[in-house]
């Protein structure tokens, strides 16, 4: 999923785990980038399916009625918040949230936020994680 306004972006991959044997089954494995403003970073982290689930329904139902809000946050604090939301009644919409992570007893994150063209949301809801995991 990529989300951008001129030099501002921020983009998602996903993989959600797909071995059933495993605790993490249905969890995904997200690596996040993002530029906002001139301030930039990566950072890779888990989200819990079922966190994954709320936020892509949340996702579809922001896209459908341009009013509300989607967000997704890691399973490790601190790793992940991530907002995409409606900016007002005209259906304007933003992205805005934090990712960090701890190095040598040191946080570090970015803290990034920016408005974006809707259009954009009706091709991330057409992603085939988003669609399965908003069923």
């Amino acid at each position: 999923m990529k989300i951008e306004n001129g030099n501002n972006y921020l983009e998602l991959e996903v993989s959600l785990e797909e071995d059933e044997t495993l605790p993490s089954y249905g969890d995904a494995y997200v690596i996040i980038s993002v530029n906002s403003n001139g301030f930039s970073g990566k950072n890779d982290l888990w989200v819990s399916a079922e966190g994954l689930q709320e936020f892509c329904a949340s996702l579809v139902k922001l896209e459908k009625e341009r009013i509300g809000e989607a967000t997704l946050s890691s399973i490790s604090p601190g790793e992940l918040d991530l907002k995409i939301y409606s900016v007002d009644s005209l259906g304007h919409l933003a992205v805005a949230g934090t990712t960090g992570y701890e190095v040598t007893n040191m946080h570090h994150s970015l803290t990034f936020g920016f408005e974006f063209e809707g259009s954009q949301l009706v091709k991330a809801v057409a992603l085939p994680w988003v669609k399965r995991n908003a069923a």
